[in-house]
């Protein structure tokens, strides 16, 4: 899964450990679909934000600082 995702073999272990990978466990064997990581991406996407550099209403501003 690592080679194929190109993300480290700990951090999709640990992705796995906190129960944010779908996979299954058969008999000591850890076992994950093959678009395990393609659905926690997308499912953790952040769309970006189209009013880029327009300025926030001043509801949005929160208090200064």
């Amino acid at each position: 899964m690592a080679r194929h995702s190109g993300w480290p073999e700990g951090r999709i272990r640990r992705l796995v450990a906190a129960r944010r990978l779908r996979h299954v466990k058969l008999d000591g064997l850890l076992l994950l679909p093959a678009n395990a990581v393609d659905e926690f991406v997308q499912a953790n996407m952040v769309e970006p934000d189209l009013e880029f550099g327009s300025q926030p209403t001043p509801k949005s501003r929160g208090p200064l600082l």
